[in-house]
């Protein structure tokens, strides 16, 4: 299969699991005590367990992937002799962003 024919699959399929993180973590967060307010400590402690860090690092990379791979898309339609070009820095951004998210995360799991 070709790089373009992966590319078109990954992102449906991301779109599919974007669905299914965001729906995790909207009834998370507003299903299971609707009534409670949120802080940051309440955030901080929530974070300390794994599913809450497996929905969060998920959306993180899906909603990455899927969005850079959405402009990609845009750049090709418009484009098309950028398409090599604008992939690596398209990488490159969502891989620094990716990093940069974990990082994020992976601070809550040091307190």
């Amino acid at each position: 299969m070709k790089g373009s024919l992966w590319a078109w699959m990954i992102h449906r399929v991301t779109a599919v699991l974007l669905v299914v993180f965001a729906g995790i973590h909207f009834a998370i967060m507003h299903f299971v005590d609707p009534t409670a307010v949120i802080t940051f400590g309440d955030s901080q402690m929530r974070l300390q367990s794994v599913l809450y860090l497996i929905v969060d690092a998920g959306l993180l990379v899906t909603g990455l992937y899927h969005g850079l791979n959405g402009i990609r898309n845009i750049i090709l339609d418009y484009w098309p002799r950028a398409g090599r070009a604008a992939g690596w820095i398209l990488t490159v951004i969502g891989v620094v962003a990716a990093g940069y998210g974990s990082m994020a995360l992976a601070a809550f799991l040091a307190q």
